[in-house]
């Protein structure tokens, strides 16, 4: 019995050997024929895949009760083509994924033995010998695959490589009462409870060209009129919409010209219909505009006139909180907009949002917020910024697509099973 056990395992050393010294010399031949512009590459990788399985069912011979295939001449021949393409199957991804590892699997040559020899091993007669070479197959799969999962670069740094971010790019900060939206790309807070569809605030003046009929008559698909609950004419050439959504408006039509004036519904009925009665023409021509208490014209063109109201607070987004970096300039002036409060630390104002900017290193981190947000608030973010964790990171960046060309390919599937496995 133990000469048995011997010789079976000297099958499985010698199947090794051969398989192991034809995959070296056989890929080397067929790369350079390939990349030499041969046609017969090919043509030489199947010749010497049968002579491979040549070899092993002479190797076979050494110890035909080793195993149950190896028996009869069809066995043989089942048993050198199972070797031989488990075994160079097994030597290829090997060879991959510890150079991808960093195990270097290619820089030793005669480690080419190991996977013929262990699929032998497998096939084995004796269930203890055949057991045992399982178990050496498994432990060495899983250590590939823990020293490929430590390799991959993490799911964190395949979202900041999509987005094109660094990680020291990404500042975050948290404020009481506030919630961080996702997948922005950067660090966005939002009041708890903040109405996801706000009214827009925004009253706007069209000009439209005036046609024949009755004052609440009009093309009800043009976007630019609201969606009718009721329309009262209250005199000829005066018109109010009263709108079953958001927003109301009035018509006056003037000499061939359709004024419409659209609102948000809690602008005055009356202040709507003083200022559609009071729309005189301005700059450039074909543009009108007319006076709202409360607003101010932000635009005017001859395809409409926009007014702003002039509480910027009631402006979409004045109650959140943005959080950026730049590269720190060389010189640190404070423009003539701007307070230091510290040598590192300053606030800025414009017409919409305020800010601070607080120098550190090599960045500034720039806390903006609309005006809604108290000033203290930012000064505080701002004080408690801090770099981006990981989970900050899977929270502020959408998922990596997957890669067209490897997402079914055994490669990735590999690397898949390893992230599964030994991931973080």
């Amino acid at each position: 019995m133990r000469r048995g056990v011997w010789l079976a395992l000297a099958q499985v050393g010698l199947a090794g050997v051969v398989g192991g010294v034809l995959a070296l010399l056989g890929t080397g031949v067929v790369v350079a024929m390939v990349f030499g512009g041969s046609s017969m590459g090919y043509l030489a990788a199947l010749v010497l895949f049968v002579l491979l399985v040549a070899l092993l069912m002479a190797v076979s011979r050494v110890a035909p009760e080793a195993s149950l295939l190896t028996r009869t001449r069809g066995g043989r021949l089942f048993w050198g083509v199972a070797v031989g393409g488990a075994g160079f199957g097994l030597w290829l991804l090997a060879w991959q994924i510890s150079d991808e590892a960093g195990l270097g699997f290619s820089k030793f040559p005669l480690l080419s033995v190991v996977p013929f020899t262990l699929v032998a091993g497998v096939l084995l007669r004796r269930w203890y010998l055949a057991l045992g070479f399982l178990a050496v197959s498994v432990t060495l799969a899983l250590v590939t695959l823990h020293a490929l999962a430590a390799a991959l670069p993490s799911d964190v740094d395949q979202r900041l490589a999509a987005a094109q971010l660094t990680r020291e790019s990404i500042v975050v900060t948290s404020v009481p009462g506030y919630h961080a939206l996702p997948q922005l790309k950067s660090w966005q807070l939002e009041p708890d409870g903040a109405d996801p569809y706000p009214l827009s605030p925004y009253v706007t003046l069209y000009s439209l060209v005036d046609t024949p009929g009755p004052d609440c008559a009009f093309d009800e698909s043009d976007s630019r009129f609201p969606a009718v609950l009721t329309c009262t004419a209250e005199r000829p050439g005066l018109a109010y919409i009263d709108g079953a959504a958001v927003t109301n408006a009035y018509i006056h039509r003037v000499a061939g010209t359709q004024l419409l004036l659209t609102a948000p519904k809690y602008v005055d009925r009356a202040v709507l219909r003083d200022a559609i009665l009071t729309v005189r023409a301005t700059d450039p021509p074909g543009t009108f505009t007319t006076t709202i208490p409360g607003y101010t014209v932000e635009s005017a063109n001859p395809s409409g006139t926009s007014f702003i109201p002039d509480d910027r607070t009631l402006l979409p987004g004045s109650g959140t909180i943005q959080v950026h970096t730049r590269p720190a300039p060389t010189s640190d002036d404070c423009p003539s907009t701007c307070e230091r409060e510290t040598p590192t630390l300053r606030y800025e104002r414009d017409a919409y949002t305020h800010q601070y900017v607080q120098r550190a290193s090599t960045l500034e981190i720039i806390v903006q917020g609309g005006l809604a947000v108290p000033r203290d608030t930012l000064r505080t973010a701002t004080q408690t910024a801090h770099p981006a964790t990981d989970d900050d990171l899977r929270l502020v960046l959408p998922p990596a697509p997957p890669s067209r060309t490897q997402s079914h390919s055994p490669l990735e599937s590999i690397r898949s099973l390893a992230r599964t496995l030994f991931g973080p």
